[in-house]
């Protein structure tokens, strides 16, 4: 592709990320501030890891340390607000674009405009599954896309991976490791087919060189992480958090084939435009014989739905198979070539722009959000409150991270800075502590008789409001 070539499609795909996040992230300009409570935990350990705070020692969190890395960079940006997060959002679906449009165009057999982009691109941030901006899929979903572009690459030109190649995918493998490792299906899969290609053109050689190498890129992702929780004697820590905890404490309750099935059947109807693209590449598939394309696709499928969806469910889970979507393009780029000679040909692609973004308008599930009054935001009007005391340090007790710590710009002065969905006695026990001790000089609850409970406290202010998911009332503590 020529340099000129190049830059025409990084702008496409740049300007159509920004503009369907414009419209649908909650992280945008347009929505004033990100309250979903994922997101705001996300920050406070990527602002604590980059103000002197261990991983996981210091401040708990279930996430992987590339996901609090990268809001660590997003805080760097933007120290309380999501303005940093929103850019790295940016970034993170136009590489997608990028690559699902290289993927398109390599099936199709010829170069794709890079105005087809705007499908994937709507229909991932129209989505029901698109339900805040932020979360840890999004940034899952360059690593999928490479993988998937290297994997179809390599099934279609014949000749094997280059190592390099190899070495680079496993390195994102052990990036998607350490960032959410419920993905690891998806690269089992990936493993598994390339195994089978390899077997079958007898390239036993190739084979074994790939899987030292892989490893090896997987080891030097991995290898950052072991020095810093080393050096920070918080490899335990590290350890315990990230996997015991989630493995025992947070899959949720496993309910063999038929959940995984109710689970797969939400994740399409979360994510219905992107099921619509990926059956439409299934569909090309059948018509032009491509099965071997078909079932590299739906191994790797079927193996991110056994690890991501087996336990429990959320509805932002079926974004994940958003790295499917820039499939559909190849048959619709396919029947666009049998319409160039109908009158409207010309203002299709304009007409396909203009239907796309105003899909991400009225459809986004955060469309009713937009343009809020800051004072109706119980973040930025306790914020007011609590950035006027110089001495003041906060508590988010007894829920998620509401976003309070974020406004602030306060770091937490405990581990347990806020409760997680995990059974953790030590989180309630260090909360309740710490407001026993009159520890604090603010605090943020969902609860009114916290001045019952705790005498050193007295509630100074109260907002409700509704962030999408129904009406909350938070209540602002001041010590006495």
């Amino acid at each position: 592709m020529a340099r000129g070539a190049k830059w025409k499609t990084v702008l496409w795909c740049v300007g159509i990320a920004a503009v369907v996040l414009l419209l649908c992230s909650k992280s945008s300009p347009l929505f004033v501030f990100n309250d979903w409570m994922d997101a705001n935990a996300f920050f406070t350990m990527g602002k604590s890891l980059f103000s002197g705070k261990v991983l996981y020692r210091d401040v708990f969190d279930h996430k992987g340390p590339v996901l609090h890395l990268i809001y660590g960079i997003g805080f760097l940006l933007d120290h309380t607000g999501f303005t940093g997060i929103f850019l790295l959002e940016i970034a993170a679906l136009a590489v997608v674009l990028a690559l699902g449009l290289r993927t398109a165009s390599l099936l199709a057999g010829r170069s794709l405009h890079p105005a087809w982009v705007v499908v994937p691109a709507a229909g991932i941030a129209a989505s029901r599954a698109f339900s805040h901006g932020g979360s840890a899929e999004e940034f899952m979903l360059p690593l999928l896309a490479a993988a998937l572009y290297g994997l179809l690459k390599t099934l279609c030109k014949k000749h094997p991976m280059s190592l390099p190649s190899v070495l680079l995918q496993g390195f994102l493998a052990g990036c998607a490791l350490w960032l959410k490792y419920t993905v690891l299906g998806f690269y089992l899969g990936w493993v598994l087919v390339l195994t089978v290609l390899y077997l079958k053109r007898r390239m036993y050689r190739e084979l074994a060189q790939s899987c030292g190498a892989y490893l090896a890129g997987m080891a030097l992702a991995t290898l950052p992480w072991v020095v810093y929780f080393g050096i920070h004697a918080a490899l335990d820590d590290w350890f315990i958090c990230y996997f015991y905890d989630n493995l025992f404490l947070y899959s949720g309750n496993g309910g063999g084939p038929l959940t995984l099935i109710q689970h797969l059947w939400w994740a399409a109807r979360d994510a219905a435009p992107v099921a619509v693209l990926a059956a439409l590449f299934l569909v090309w598939c059948l018509i032009g014989r491509r099965y071997a394309e078909a079932g590299a696709v739906l191994v790797l499928g079927a193996g991110l739905a056994c690890t991501s969806l087996a336990g429990g469910y959320y509805q932002y889970y079926g974004l994940i198979f958003s790295v499917f979507a820039p499939l559909g393009l190849a048959l619709l780029a396919q029947i666009a070539v049998r319409l160039q000679s109908r009158p409207l040909a010309k203002a299709a692609p304009w007409l396909g722009l203009g239907a796309a973004f105003l899909s991400c308008w009225c459809l986004s599930p955060n469309k009713n959000l937009r343009g809020r009054d800051p004072d109706t935001l119980p973040q930025l009007r306790f914020a007011r409150t609590i950035t006027a005391d110089p001495q003041a340090s906060l508590l988010n007790y007894g829920t998620l991270d509401g976003g309070f710590y974020t406004a602030t710009g306060l770091l937490p002065r405990g581990r347990y800075f806020y409760i997680s969905n995990m059974p953790l006695e030590e989180q309630w026990t260090e909360q309740n502590g710490l407001l026993e001790q009159g520890a604090v000089t603010y605090v943020v609850a969902l609860v009114d008789d916290l001045a019952e409970r705790f005498p050193h406290y007295r509630c100074i202010d109260q907002c409700s409001y509704d962030g999408g998911e129904g009406t909350v009332t938070w209540y602002l503590y001041q010590r006495q």
